[in-house]
């Protein structure tokens, strides 16, 4: 049965006959992930969603620092174990996400004197990485290092106390915690054509430049690819693919970490909503699968239940939005349609 005509008539996950997503991406040696939560593993229909798409997931937020150290020295990873077990359970593989971040972190950290905040962000990172070694493939290393405007390194609490030199410090005690692991730094608004994609750009380069000068162990970029589909037209992403090949130069391998697509500047029409959608996700997979460096995508979540939008950037009508490739219902959309359509193989050149 055709994709949109499993919409039409609201069938729930991946058609009979059809491939999920995981198993196209095979055919161009990809891995396709998802966020995902322990909650989401005690939903039968959600689990098996994501059983039916994915080869690879990321802790959405078992992970992050507040949810694995909530009191000074004393971890808990009730729930990311949980989705550990998954992960080994259907050989699936595991990002760990994330390490050294300005948000969700426990109260009592800012509080720390210098020299013991230090201590806590080594410690930190070498537990945790620790607790995971050999059964996570991957870490966020440092999220959202970059100034937003594009203007060199953001002025969060690690910049601010403890100089730049955490960026380097974070990756070295990550790789002597798991030496096996692909170290990423991870940063959003890096995928556009506008002039403040090109300043954060040129920022990213000249950070990676200085950790490959110190010797740093940076293995990966990851692109967040938290995306808007425009009220007018589609996003052409032409200066994308120059810019991935420029990260791959410097031999860096290339993710797609957090994929999504929000509506929030367009109409509240459902149905115009995710064409506009769609077209957005097959203008930027057309770009990025040019790219042989990049060897995962990772969408923010399958079904719009799950997705974090409607919390941190809610649309002005309060409609919820429709971000991902399945509905809140879990029946696939136009946005899974575009997406399979580009994970055809590519045609052989004769």
């Amino acid at each position: 049965m055709p994709l949109l005509a499993l919409v039409a008539c609201g069938q729930a996950g991946i058609g009979k006959g059809q491939q999920g997503l995981q198993a196209m991406a095979a055919q161009r040696s990809l891995r396709w992930g998802s966020a995902v939560t322990a909650a989401m593993l005690r939903d039968p229909p959600r689990r098996q969603l994501l059983l039916d798409n994915v080869g690879s997931i990321t802790p959405e937020n078992a992970l992050k620092w507040d949810a694995t150290e909530p009191q000074p020295g004393r971890f808990q990873f009730a729930d990311a174990d949980a989705l550990l077990a998954f992960s080994r359970e259907h050989n699936l593989t595991l990002r760990g996400h994330t390490l050294v971040w300005h948000e969700q972190l426990p109260a009592w950290l800012p509080a720390l004197p210098t020299p013991q905040l230090l201590q806590a962000l080594e410690r930190h990172i070498r537990t945790v990485v620790g607790h995971g070694r050999g059964r996570i493939q991957a870490w966020d290393v440092i999220n959202e290092p970059l100034d937003p405007g594009g203007n060199g390194l953001r002025q969060s609490i690690w910049l601010q106390r403890l100089g730049p030199g955490y960026l380097a410090a974070a990756l070295r005690w990550a790789r002597q915690a798991d030496p096996a692991a692909i170290l990423t730094i991870n940063d959003y608004g890096l995928e556009g054509d506008d002039p403040q994609t090109a300043r954060k750009r040129r920022s990213l380069l000249t950070l990676i430049d200085e950790l490959q000068r110190q010797g740093a162990p940076l293995d990966a970029i990851g692109l967040q690819a938290h995306l808007l589909a425009p009220a007018q037209g589609t996003p052409e992403f032409r200066s994308l693919p120059a810019f991935l090949a420029e990260l791959r130069r410097r031999g860096l391998q290339l993710e797609i970490t957090e994929l999504d697509v929000s509506d929030r500047a367009l109409p509240a029409d459902p149905a115009l909503r995710d064409s506009r959608v769609a077209a957005t996700y097959d203008a930027f997979l057309k770009a990025v699968l040019t790219e042989p460096a990049v060897r995962r995508i990772t969408s923010w979540g399958l079904s719009d239940r799950d997705t974090w939008l409607n919390k941190a950037l809610p649309r002005a009508d309060g409609l919820p939005q429709r971000p991902l490739p399945y509905d809140a219902a879990l029946h696939a959309k136009p946005a899974r349609s575009s997406i399979a359509a580009r994970l055809q193989p590519a045609p052989v050149k004769r």
